[in-house]
């Protein structure tokens, strides 16, 4: 059972924060808001467009996949709502201030996901709430961050309460030995004893820090965590599993481009990001074939040359979050190759595959982000 849980875990944001008179104030700089990078780009809309008109449910949930699976996999597929999809629109929405969008997912997540225990169920459909019985600590952490901002621009306090919620929720399920920890089970009452370094969200854990203290903790252990999980200067990416308990990372003989650079991600978000790891970066990008989505951990080589969408976009928000432009605007051009401009496919503004008509939405939600990081 523990297998299936670990396999169903959704890979993997934003913001600043407070004022309600009887709330906690929080003094939130928001990393993101960086001056200088005012392109518009006529894609976002193309790709947001096919997000509303062809991947979303009657409710406005956000499909994992453009095409149907009827079968329920250990992984999520088909028409299946993630809270990963969630958040990532909801971040989307507060960013571009858009309240009517942005509260028909919190409508979705409040309504349909969210468990008594104050966590989020993973995944559901739209006619099957319970499908999921088990949390992602990365994607509440996620809603998290776009309640906290949606709350600033907006004042709900609607927003706040449910903020409060799951904050709740994730310090009693959702630390383990004074860590974060992957997830927990609803029904089996098991919290994990590993954490992905990827889920350890520093900017929105040290948001949450300014609600509750016990989370300072939290954010110095999941840096050291994520400290340990380095590399080499030749190869200045991240590891992916840490066994709490046994204070040691898994190991592995390849590691997941993505999984590397929401790690790198959040460490830029904080101003920790090594700067070897930016010049790996710009090496690939100015010099390289482009980045992939997969290497071999002891030689750095790619397993495949195959380049993935959200790689790109958590990788253009890294340049944002260091304030290189130049960078940024070449990683948004190696993701626009990646854009269907068909206008005869039926994946149309879509970043997927033309032949398969494979769509995911975490490519596709990322690459909105990338635009309006």
């Amino acid at each position: 059972m523990k297998k299936i849980i670990i396999i169903i875990l959704s890979i993997m944001a934003v913001f600043c924060f407070v004022r309600l008179k009887s709330s906690p104030k929080l003094n939130i700089v928001d990393v993101n808001d960086k001056s200088g990078f005012t392109d518009e780009y006529s894609q976002e809309e193309l790709c947001l467009n096919f997000i509303k008109e062809s991947m979303s449910s009657q409710s406005g949930g956000i499909y994992t996949n453009y095409l149907e699976n009827p079968k329920v996999e250990e992984m999520a597929s088909g028409h299946e709502i993630l809270s990963e999809s969630e958040g990532l629109i909801m971040l989307y929405y507060a960013r571009i201030r858009d309240k009517e969008e942005f509260d028909k997912h919190f409508n979705i997540v409040k309504d349909k996901m969210l468990d008594k225990t104050g966590l989020v169920r993973w995944r559901i459909k739209e006619d099957d709430h319970t499908l999921s019985i088990s949390s992602a600590s990365i994607d509440d952490l996620r809603i998290l961050r776009a309640l906290i901002h949606a709350y600033e621009v907006w004042n709900d306090k609607d927003y706040y309460n449910m903020m409060k919620k799951i904050n709740k929720g994730m310090l009693k399920y959702n630390i383990y030995e004074g860590n974060l920890n992957n997830y927990y089970d609803m029904e089996y009452k098991y919290k994990s004893q590993q954490i992905d370094a990827a889920y350890i969200d520093l900017h929105t854990i040290k948001l949450l820090s300014n609600i509750n203290s016990k989370w300072l903790e939290v954010y110095d252990n999941g840096l050291n965590v994520i400290e340990d999980g380095y590399l080499y200067d030749e190869f200045p990416l991240y590891k992916k599993v840490y066994g709490i308990d046994e204070a040691k990372y898994v190991d592995s003989e390849v590691i997941n481009s993505i999984d590397a650079f929401l790690v790198i991600l959040h460490l830029s978000e904080v101003g920790v990001v090594k700067e070897e790891t930016i010049q790996w970066i710009r090496k690939q990008i100015n010099y390289g074939q482009g980045i992939f989505a997969q290497y071999y951990v002891g030689t750095g080589e790619p397993v495949e040359k195959v380049e993935c969408t959200a790689t790109y976009a958590i990788a253009a928000r890294i340049a944002k979050n260091i304030g290189d432009k130049s960078l940024y605007t070449a990683i948004i051009n190696r993701m626009l190759a990646l854009q269907v401009q068909d206008e005869t496919n039926p994946i149309y503004g879509s970043f997927g595959d033309i032949v398969t008509l494979k769509v995911y939405s975490f490519d596709n939600l990322q690459a909105l982000l990338a635009f309006k990081p």
